[in-house]
């Protein structure tokens, strides 16, 4: 069993060996590159944003994953691993199995700090994938990453997109469950909350809604940091000639030009946003794997037992007899 804990000052010039095969699992962590995160993990009050666990210095394999809470939906998401290993070398079973400790740990860790679920996103059919296997993680579904460098914006011939406002929070967690399957709403778990704006601690956020005459029917997410940008898409069937345009009407309102890096993931059971997006410019980048592990929250409760009165003649009572039961404390 490998010796697992948090990461310290002193560690963080060893993270940086570590970091020659680091593998990030999960927008927008997987195209922003965090420069403080390791020093906001190394702080008691950075740990609010940002969690790194790392195998103690006497193991074989030098390994960390890395986290972000999300307190509103009693989340977390592992947005990494690394290791340290050759330049040239490849993953090991080795190496999967100090993952898979450093995966259990913090799920724990997760469950204590009140977060009732831990999220991934990682590449199919991979040791990877197999590594949260083992560390207790389940599939969900599958998605499609999606990358542009040069936009093609569409005219926007609409004039009900609009910036959102704090009060659509309630009808953009609406529209997630029009547009979401069943399962994937129980596996995520999101609340209104989630729609917040501003609830990334170093990526400016924006989001942008079809305001339609029956209530919003379009939903998108900009989330930007230096010169890439990651978007978050959802449109009702019934608007979805629009995607193109409202896309572009959003990129256009954040005033960020078409020639930057764009990407979006797009879920298997949106398949029908993938031609709009690619009349963008957006190509397929990646596939992964959605996967999910839920924690166990430890609960204090009293000592008590349920004594039945008539234990002794129980099975030989007919259906709907009533049974008198009494309680019973401890030291009673």
């Amino acid at each position: 069993m490998t010796s697992v804990r948090q990461i310290g000052i002193t560690d963080i010039p060893r993270l940086r060996r570590v970091r020659r095969a680091h593998v990030s699992l999960a927008l927008p962590e997987t195209v922003f590159q965090g420069r403080m995160d390791d020093l906001l993990a190394a702080v008691p009050v950075g740990r609010r944003y940002h969690r790194v666990f790392i195998a103690d210095s006497d193991q074989p394999v030098e390994a960390v994953v890395e986290l972000r809470p999300e307190r509103e939906d009693y989340r977390w998401i592992v947005t990494g691993l690394g290791a340290r290993i050759p330049r040239d070398g490849e993953l090991s079973e080795e190496v999967s199995l100090v993952w898979s400790d450093l995966l259990s740990h913090a799920s724990r860790v997760a469950g204590h700090s009140g977060a009732k679920r831990v999220h991934a996103s990682v590449p199919p059919d991979t040791l990877i994938q197999k590594t949260l296997i083992r560390a207790g993680f389940s599939t969900y579904g599958y998605s499609t990453v999606m990358r542009a460098q040069q936009l093609r914006l569409a005219d926007c011939e609409d004039a009900h997109i609009r910036e959102r406002d704090p009060s659509d929070a309630w009808s953009i967690h609406h529209l997630y469950h029009l547009t979401t399957p069943r399962p994937v709403q129980y596996a995520e778990a999101l609340n209104s909350n989630h729609w917040d704006a501003h609830r990334t601690l170093n990526a400016r956020t924006r989001g942008f809604v079809i305001d339609d005459k029956d209530g919003l029917a379009g939903y998108c997410q900009l989330m930007s940091r230096g010169h890439c940008h990651a978007l978050d898409v959802m449109v009702l069937p019934d608007k979805l000639g629009m995607l193109g345009q409202f896309v572009s009407e959003a990129i256009r309102l954040s005033n960020i030009e078409d020639a930057a890096e764009f990407w979006v993931f797009v879920p298997d059971y949106h398949l029908e946003y993938r031609s709009p997006l690619e009349a963008l410019g957006f190509k397929e980048h990646s596939r992964q794997c959605l996967m999910v592990r839920y924690t166990m929250v430890p609960v204090n409760g009293h000592h008590a037992r349920w004594t039945n009165v008539v234990t002794d003649v129980i099975d030989r009572l007919p259906a709907r007899t009533p049974v008198v039961s009494r309680w019973e404390r401890d030291g009673a």
